[in-house]
């Protein structure tokens, strides 16, 4: 494992944004003209701490290769491609709820990606293909950079989660990197019962939980031993750190409500910092997991 100098593999906090190196990485990755408060958003510290690892890492070389899985058209793809020798984003363009209404997953991104760009890029140096993350028509050992951010989670049922976070491993070289983003449950409650939830979808005749099914939850976001078991565990490659999943005070001083469907009020009744949602039971924010296959 490489020595590194911050914790990598933890939520989201507050306190992240006041690291002067996580605002510069996250300003030079993402759309210009964000303002600081449009900063604090935790898909922006995604995006800075994506940065930062792979530089700290040293894979941001002219001859690495990356591999974007349901990417999107986020602004890292663009970034790597001015960093790295190749760039592959992979997604189901055109496809899903994430293909409606210019979302992420847009059909557009297989035949213009400079559509998509926030800034000059090389385009010779990112190409984009239809493919879904459960069957990554790749060869073995093929990358040496792999990411996925904030995507995995909606995949379906578990066992979904399962192939994709073996796929993305399989696709790593031997000394490659693996980053996969996700969704978590800052603490326990008792509403995030599955079955809990589906009996209050009855209870209430469906105007509550209306998407329970006593399988999972309404919303995608696991618990510490949820992402152990359907996304550690199944790349079979170990974390570069111990996770941390502890969080500061100041990140929940701006909770997102969450209806099922959309963001909603907030409690303060600004639209930022955006870290924390909370719909019925324990808040959640964006987890960062990082893996490296061993030579």
């Amino acid at each position: 494992m490489p020595t590194l100098s911050r914790q990598y593999c933890k939520l989201c906090d507050r306190r992240d944004f006041d690291d002067p190196a996580v605002r510069d990485m996250l300003r030079d990755i993402s759309r210009p003209g964000l303002s600081d408060d449009e900063q604090l958003h935790r898909k922006q510290w995604e995006y800075g701490m994506l940065g930062l690892y792979l530089q700290e890492v040293g894979a941001l070389t002219p001859e690495a290769s990356a591999l974007a899985v349901a990417a999107g058209h986020e602004e890292p793809l663009f970034w790597l491609s001015n960093r790295v020798g190749r760039v592959l984003a992979t997604d189901i363009y055109g496809e899903g709820g994430f293909a409606v209404d210019g979302r992420e997953a847009d059909a557009s991104m297989l035949t213009d990606p400079g559509h998509w760009a926030p800034y000059e890029y090389r385009a010779d140096h990112l190409e984009v293909q239809h493919m879904n993350a459960m069957d990554l028509t790749l060869p073995d050992a093929s990358f040496d950079i792999v990411f996925s951010l904030s995507s995995i989670e909606h995949f379906g049922p578990w066992e979904n989660l399962h192939k994709a976070s073996a796929e993305m491993a399989r696709v790593v070289k031997p000394g490659g990197h693996l980053i996969i983003v996700t969704e978590a449950l800052t603490a326990k409650h008792v509403l995030d019962s599955a079955k809990l939830q589906l009996a209050i979808k009855y209870l209430t005749g469906g105007r509550r939980c209306p998407r329970a099914d006593g399988k999972r939850r309404i919303i995608d976001a696991m618990t510490p031993a949820e992402l152990q078991e359907h996304i550690i565990a199944p790349t079979g490659l170990p974390l570069v750190q111990p996770l941390d999943t502890t969080v500061s005070p100041e990140s929940f001083e701006n909770l997102q409500l969450w209806d099922g469907d959309n963001v909603g009020a907030t409690s303060t009744g600004n639209p930022f910092p955006h870290i924390m949602l909370k719909a019925q039971g324990s808040p959640w924010t964006s987890v960062f997991l990082a893996f490296q296959k061993p030579a």
